[in-house]
This record gives C-alpha cells, structure tokens and sequence, in this order.
C-alpha cells in the first residue's frame, strides 16, 4: 500500500507519524522534563528577538513624539509671527492715531528697606528719594505686577502705600473685556482684595487678568495687578464683588521697581 502512494503523500504520513511518536514520548516523560532549563534555554534563545522588539518599539514612539514636536513648533512658529505681525500693527496705528504707548515705562530698581503694617503690610520704605528722582505719585511694581504708589519721597528714601492699604484705590479693568472696577483692599471677612463697581450686566469670569485702567491718571496703564478668584452679588444686588490675588507677594517684598506716574494735565488758559 505504501508503495502504491504518491511520494507527496507518504512524505506527509511519515511526518504524521513521527509527530505522533514525539507526541506519545511527551505524555510518558513529560513530567520528568526540565522544564526550569527549558524556559531558560527559551528565554536565551529569544531575548535578542525581545530587545529587538523592544528598540523598534521605542523607536517608533520617538518617530511619533518627533512628529508630533515638529508639528507644535510650526504651530508656535506661525502664533508668534502673527503675535509680532499685530504687536507691530498696534505700534502703528497707535503712532498714527496719537495714542500713548500702553505699559512702555522706564523702570528705576530700588530696595525695599522695611514693610509695615498688621496682619498684612500696607506700606513700604523704598531706598531711594529725591535725590534719585523718585517723586510722590510714581507707581511701584515688581517683576509680577503692581503693588503700590509713592506717597511721600524724602532725600534718599520714600514710602510706598501698597495694594492692601484700605485707603488706596486703583482703577483697573479686565484685560480681556475692558470691563472697569475699582480696586481697593477690605479686611472683612478677611484681608482681600475687591474689585467693586462692577455691572451686573457686565461678564467677569474665574482667572481674567485684571491690569490698570489709567482712568484715574494715578497709574500708567496696563500694568498687570493679579487674576479674579472670587465673584459675588453686591449687597444691594446692583453690581458684583470681584476678588483679585495680586501677582505680586506682597508679604515677601526684597525688590521693587519704580516707574514715573502719568504727567499732570495743564489746565489752559
């Protein structure tokens, strides 16, 4: 019979048998095997086609995150032309229509000597007066934001009325509304900073920069101040309450920055 089949077909019936036989073998033995060293014999062998795994994969994640980089940086690349195309535009046009610069201000450096004020300071000696062209009515600022206006300036020293005096006021507006308010420092419940004045009908939402209006001629404009945090239904239910965390750590002050206060406007004759 085995010589009447085609040689394909006993090919495979020989191997059909020796599977057979290997798989016989395995039954009777196979609880006497090695399988510690086998799995270790497998694990030598295979490792390398792991790691090789492993590299491509990696590979292929960095291929993605590359693309991916490169796709953002063109995105920032084309926002920051565009930024410095409007940032030109605007110099422009307020050249052409004779608007003053917003927040372009020459800046002094000067030290902050002593804070004073319980529980939260609310003046400040400066170290520099007079004598260093520091004059009553100049706006003091950090690197974060405004915290204060020169009240009183001697030889060589001056003093500062901070954000969290009770008596100074601000007039500020949302950067991104223009929608105006007026700043002041209340003690109740707690030391805060509110932004009173505020429509009912006017849209403040949690986190908008609130910078200086220059509505008072007290402060140049622009200067940031801090973020709203808080909004809240005045008592009379005609306007909202707006709470702002200054930029500026007003408790941890070691240098400040003075920029001259708007020029007085001549009254004509």
């Amino acid at each position: 019979m085995g010589g009447l089949l085609p040689p394909s077909e006993r090919r495979g019936s020989a191997l059909l048998g020796i599977f057979a036989a290997l798989s016989l073998l395995l039954l009777v033995i196979g609880d006497r095997l090695p399988t510690a060293g086998l799995r270790g014999i497998g694990a030598f062998l295979f490792s390398p086609f792991d790691r090789i795994v492993l590299v491509a994969d990696r590979m292929a994640s960095s291929w993605r995150e590359n693309q991916s980089l490169h796709t953002r940086i063109s995105e920032l690349e084309l926002e920051n032309q565009l930024l410095r195309s409007a940032g030109i535009e605007n110099r422009q046009l307020r050249d052409q229509l004779g608007l003053p610069m917003v927040f372009n201000l020459p800046l002094r450096p000067v030290e902050v000597l002593a804070l004073s004020g319980e529980p939260v300071p609310i003046a400040a000696t400066l170290s520099a007066g007079e004598r260093q062209h520091i004059r009553a009515g100049d706006a003091v600022l950090t690197r974060d934001g405004l915290i204060g206006r020169v009240s009183e300036a001697w030889v060589h020293q001056s003093r500062v009325v901070l954000l969290t005096d009770p008596n100074a006021a601000v007039a500020c507006e949302i950067e991104s509304t223009s929608v105006l308010g007026i700043l002041h420092s209340t003690l109740v419940p707690h030391s805060r900073l509110m932004l009173t004045g505020v429509a009912m009908a006017d849209t403040v939402r949690m986190g908008q920069r609130v910078v200086t209006s220059g509505l008072s001629r007290r402060y140049p404009r622009g200067i940031p101040i801090g973020k709203v945090v808080g909004i809240e239904r005045d008592p009379s239910g005609l306007t909202q309450q707006v709470e702002v965390a200054a930029f500026a750590s007003l408790s941890r002050l070691r240098h400040a920055f003075v920029a001259p206060g708007p020029v007085p406007l001549e009254v004509p004759r």
